[in-house]
């Protein structure tokens, strides 16, 4: 059975602040692949999808991930804002991603000229999981690392329990899923390689 998300109203106060349909369908269309293909890639469902690109579903973190894996994007040209920044370089403006349920929330952080590497930041609250199956995507390493609270996370057969300052690194290719066990919030960041930069 394929993955649905939450279909969210227009007005809703929990939609995320950047809505990446429109971009995922003209990312999609340029590399003349169907939503049916996108489907198949993503283990999302296609009609889920389409209501995404159109901008009546939130995307939660785990969809993102697919799709710009499946896309061969990194998650940065998922989630830029339309207008670049003047040359100046401003600081980043940091984008903060809202799962409908407001339960966890993941916030890009690299630097916009970053060329091989991409940064978020993951909050979840306690007792709450990924609420996705354990998943996989594009990439041959990830790194996590903790900084506050107690992340647990399942990649393969193997579960860590990881408190603020340990990090591992994990192969995203194994089907992997976190929840919060603790009694606090979790904070932690996802470290990889952006896609076209993993071989």
């Amino acid at each position: 059975m394929r993955e649905t998300e939450t279909r969210a109203r227009d007005d809703s106060p929990d939609a995320p602040s950047i809505s990446p349909g429109p971009r995922i369908r003209r990312l999609r269309r340029s590399l003349d692949m169907t939503l049916q293909e996108l489907a198949n890639r993503t283990g999302l469902s296609e009609g889920f999808l389409s209501q995404a690109e159109r901008q009546k579903a939130n995307l939660s973190f785990s969809s993102l991930m697919r799709i710009a894996g499946a896309l061969n994007v990194p998650m940065s040209t998922l989630l830029a804002e339309e207008t670049p920044e003047p040359e100046d370089r401003k600081p980043l403006r940091q984008a903060l991603m809202d799962h409908p349920s407001g339960i966890y929330r993941d916030r890009f952080v690299t630097p916009p000229e970053a060329r091989t590497l991409q940064v978020i930041e993951a909050i979840l609250e306690p007792g709450e999981g990924s609420r996705v199956a354990p998943y996989a995507h594009s990439g041959e390493e990830e790194c996590l690392l903790v900084l506050d609270g107690h992340l647990e996370l399942q990649s393969g057969q193997s579960v860590h329990q990881l408190h603020a300052g340990d990090s591992i690194l994990i192969d995203p290719g194994t089907p992997h899923a976190y929840r919060n066990p603790g009694s606090t919030a979790v904070r932690w960041l996802w470290i990889s390689a952006l896609p076209g930069h993993e071989h």
